[in-house]
């Protein structure tokens, strides 16, 4: 009874995940691409699902249509409170029955899903969840049996979303344990970390795409050394979060996370290499992967823009204008045109100590032509923001 618990309050935890909206739903992961034609939004998902998790050679999910009513409602709950406390953080996992949508399937699926606000699109939702620490972990669970798919779209086309989680019952698959992700020889791998809360990123910044290997949630994992390489064998810095030493106070539940500083580099490489002691044997895991190719996109071109929407990028435009934003704690370039329909300006948003490292004055960019390597952000509908964590983001070219 004490492991059911246990095992409930493992996935009811799970951090809830927010990011910016896109145009229109579209990402290049060399998973899926985008279809309303492509069967029902629950089954893109499922299928979505299915995929990543045949990378690490896990078998599908089943798609249960009474799961999907509990978090259908689930999702209307979170509509109908959206700007209130009561989903606010973690909140949003724990239903009260005093507010407007509350019931018992919804609060069931709140406590055992992933969780994700304000999201364009639910497979945009995925890959969001499969971009950070804790919402990876269920997704890739070799136990996971069924899934079930919420939504509620909001007055701006967004939707608030819901993936529930149910674990086989008595489930034990020892032979797909532990579980790497990226998978070993992937491409195309994505190169930032995304959004999460509680964030494991110290300080709360931006970092690269997360690394991982989950064993089973209470098995004794000790003693994690790990080290992450690029492919001319230079050690890559990180933040390791592991069962002993996790990065917060939520339970890492298994999984060892390597989390680069920076954000990978585009079409490189990556070797790691995990030692630990797992039930009371010691263990050396390894293998590799390589990272995505940058997009090439000139800012000028509105439906270019458009479609690199949350696509790993590479775009060049000339800076039109420069400043100071966030009372002194970031610094931003405008870049393109500044009369495109879709949005008002699409912009590079520079962390004040990368600014300082830049130079620290605008005047140096402003009618220049620069490249900014990065993933490009819809915020509140109107502006494209193409946040970057280090200066070699940032090149003046002719």
């Amino acid at each position: 009874m004490l492991r059911r618990f246990l095992m409930a309050a493992l996935v009811s935890c799970a951090a809830v995940t927010g990011a910016a909206r896109p145009v229109y739903p579209y990402t290049d992961q060399g998973l899926h691409a985008r279809s309303p034609a492509n069967g029902t939004v629950e089954l893109r998902v499922k299928r979505l699902v299915d995929r990543y998790r045949a990378r690490v050679a896990l078998p599908a999910v089943v798609l249960d249509a009474r799961l999907s009513k509990g978090c259908m409602q689930h999702a209307e709950y979170m509509r109908l409170n959206k700007d209130s406390n009561a989903v606010a953080g973690l909140n949003a996992h724990h239903e009260r029955s005093y507010l407007p949508g509350a019931s018992a399937e919804g609060a069931a699926c709140g406590e055992a899903a992933d969780l994700f606000f304000d999201v364009s699109d639910l497979e945009v939702a995925v890959d969001g969840w499969m971009s950070v620490l804790y919402h990876r972990r269920p997704i890739l669970s070799p136990t996971l049996e069924r899934i079930g798919v919420g939504y509620a779209q909001l007055p701006d086309g967004s939707y608030m979303a819901a993936l529930m989680f149910v674990d086989a019952k008595g489930a034990v698959v020892p032979a797909k344990w532990p579980v790497a992700y990226p998978a070993n020889n992937q491409h195309g791998v994505p190169l930032e970390f995304g959004g999460e809360v509680p964030n494991p990123i110290p300080g709360g910044g931006r970092a690269g795409y997360p690394v991982t290997i989950e064993f089973p949630p209470f098995d004794k994992l000790t003693g994690v050394r790990a080290t992450l390489v690029d492919g001319s064998g230079r050690n890559v810095a990180f933040y390791l979060s592991d069962p002993e030493e996790p990065a917060t106070s939520f339970g890492q539940y298994g999984v060892v996370c390597l989390i680069p500083k920076l954000p990978l580099l585009p079409k490189t490489r990556y070797e790691v290499r995990i030692d630990a002691m797992w039930r009371a044997k010691p263990g050396t895991w390894r293998w590799s992967f390589t990272t995505v190719a940058l997009r090439s996109v000139d800012a000028g071109n509105e439906d270019a823009v458009t479609r690199a929407i949350n696509v790993a990028s590479a775009l060049r435009g000339t800076v039109l204008h420069g400043g100071i934003m966030d009372h002194g704690e970031a610094a931003f370039l405008q870049i393109g045109p500044r009369t495109a329909k879709r949005y008002k300006m699409v912009f590079v948003l520079i962390p004040r100590d990368v600014w300082s490292q830049l130079g620290g004055k605008p005047d140096r960019f402003i009618g220049r032509t620069v490249e900014v390597d990065g993933t490009p952000q819809l915020m509140d509908g109107t502006y494209v923001d193409i946040p970057i964590t280090a200066g070699t983001q940032l090149r003046i070219v002719r």
